[in-house]
Order: structure tokens, then C-alpha cells, then sequence
């Protein structure tokens, strides 16, 4: 049996590895992002932020930072997927692919079929470490199929061509069943107790994002704490609250954080409720208003 030390050196082992691997695929579309549309506005808004914030001087620069990679590409994302579908049939279809998406980056390959890109394989950075681990040959002949074609090597005519997104960089357990959803503008997670006779036997810590603030809903009693500072944290009792980050002045409350703590993650089922907002479900309204006199003016919008 692991002891809890090696259970965290293994842990670290694995995630370094992930990082090793991440690198060493992101490195090769760094060297040549023009290949790219998409590889080349994440390069853009990367190279941005790095540039404003080289090192940050404090937890409120770092908490900044994260919020504005994570919300920027995850919005350059829903954009490119709006035009491309082979991405958005990744996205959609494929929850694994889908978990790569938002946090640390997919691998797809493309096929044409009648003259339409399909996805042929995809691969998340953890897919790919279990190639690096089990099947190296095949890892590095994929490697040196994307430098070739980067470097114009290979031709990509045929429509088979490798595609990397490095991911909105968020971090959601491996595990999390992620469900798009258009009826939400913000995030929303739900952790389920997996024990239990019936549904209303269940543990359910369930948390919805709102702007400044996240709501919660505890039914029956959990693992489930919030973090005030470093030495003082508060088990979360069942019921319905919130925790506000926000004053009467908006301009005072800039990019906050809010800590908390599950014990016992392995007694729970996890779904992050993600919004759909891709430009393909706006619809564009167009309205002519018509006046007495004949003459018109138009009104023209689109919902998002």
C-alpha cells in the first residue's frame, strides 16, 4: 500500500509529466504559430498577458492573470469553433476531447471527407502521457509527423493534418462529467454523493457562479469547507447562501478569489455545467420601422 508521502510524490510525478509532455508539443506550434489561425490568436493573447505581467508581484496579480488566460481563450475558442467543425464536432461529441478543450490542450488530427474536415483521432495531454509511458515509438513518430508538417515537410493537401489547442486552462478534476449548457451565462458545479438509497439520500453540494459571488446549495452534510485565510477554515453547513465578494462600489472589487475544501473527494460524483454561447446559436434579428411619412429605419442585432 502507497503512504500518503508517496501518494504525493507519485501525484507530482504524474503532473510534472503531464506538464513535460504539454510543453514538448506546445514548444514545436510555438516555433511556427502562423501554421495556424487558431495556434496564432492563442499565441497572440499569450505573448499579451505575459508581456503585461512577467512576474507577478502578488496572490491579487496571480488571480488576475488566471481569470483573464482563462476567460480570454475560452472565448477565442468559442469563436474558432463557431467556424471550424471539426472542433466543435470535438467539443461537442467528445467529452474527454471536451475536458482538454478548458483545460491543458487536445491534439486532433483532421481527414477530409468529401471535401469536410473530420476529426480522424484526438488525443488530451493525459492520452498523450499514457502514450509517452506505453507505446514511445508511436508517441515520438507523432511528434515528428507535426515538426514535418510545421516545417512543410509533409504535405496537408489530403486534409490530414495535425491541430493543437493548448487549452482555456482551467483545472477540473479528470473525472468531472463536463455538460454544455445555453441556459446558464456562468458556471455551475455539482458534486453528488455516491452513496445513497435514493437521490434525496444524497449528499449534493451544488455551486453556481454569479458575477462577484458563488451560491451555494448543501444538501445533507459533507466534507465541504471555506477557506477564509490560511489558518481559518469553516465547515460549510447545509442550506442555501452565498459567499459575496462584491460592496456597493463596483470599482472597488477587481478580479476576486474565493478558497474552498472538499475532504473525502473520492465519495462524490462531479458535473461542471459549462455555458454554450457559440456565435452559431445567435440568431440575427433584422426589423424595419416603418413611420407615417414612409420613411424607415432599421434595427439590426444579434443576441449576443
Amino acid at each position: 500500500m502507497l503512504t500518503k508521502e508517496l501518494k504525493t510524490s507519485a501525484v507530482k510525478k504524474e503532473l510534472d509529466l503531464q506538464e513535460f509532455v504539454r510543453n514538448e508539443v506546445k514548444s514545436l506550434f510555438d516555433m511556427k504559430p502562423n501554421n495556424d489561425p487558431l495556434y496564432q490568436v492563442y499565441d497572440t493573447i499569450d505573448k499579451a498577458i505575459s508581456a503585461k505581467f512577467k512576474i507577478p508581484d502578488n496572490k491579487e496579480d496571480t488571480t488576475k492573470i488566471d481569470i483573464l488566460r482563462i476567460v480570454e481563450f475560452f472565448n477565442t475558442f468559442h469563436f474558432f469553433e463557431s467556424i471550424n467543425d471539426f472542433i466543435r464536432d470535438a467539443y461537442v461529441n467528445y467529452n474527454h476531447l471536451r475536458h482538454g478543450f478548458l483545460t491543458n490542450g487536445v491534439l486532433l488530427r483532421t481527414e477530409k471527407i468529401e471535401d469536410e474536415l473530420k476529426v480522424k483521432t484526438g488525443y488530451t495531454i493525459q492520452e498523450l502521457v499514457k502514450l509517452h509511458i506505453e507505446k514511445p515509438e508511436m508517441y515520438k513518430n507523432i511528434l515528428n509527423e507535426i515538426k514535418g508538417e510545421l516545417e512543410g515537410f509533409i504535405a496537408t493537401g489530403s486534409g490530414e493534418k495535425w491541430y493543437f489547442w493548448p487549452g482555456c486552462e482551467m483545472k477540473i478534476p479528470v473525472r468531472t462529467n463536463i455538460v454544455l449548457d445555453t441556459s446558464i451565462s456562468k458556471s455551475k458545479f455539482v458534486i453528488t454523493e455516491k452513496t445513497g438509497d435514493t437521490n434525496h439520500n444524497k449528499s449534493q453540494i451544488v455551486m453556481e457562479e454569479k458575477p462577484y459571488q458563488l451560491e451555494f446549495s448543501i444538501l445533507m452534510d459533507t466534507d465541504f469547507f471555506y477557506k477564509k485565510t490560511d489558518n481559518d477554515k469553516q465547515k460549510l453547513n447545509p442550506g442555501f447562501f452565498n459567499i459575496n465578494k462584491s460592496s456597493e462600489n463596483y470599482t472597488t472589487v477587481d478580479f476576486s478569489e474565493i478558497e474552498l475544501e472538499l475532504q473525502k473527494g473520492e465519495k462524490y460524483d462531479y458535473t461542471l455545467y459549462i455555458p454554450y454561447a457559440s456565435p452559431r446559436l445567435d440568431v440575427k434579428t433584422n426589423m424595419k420601422i416603418f413611420n407615417t411619412d414612409e420613411t424607415v429605419e432599421e434595427f439590426i442585432a444579434t443576441c449576443t
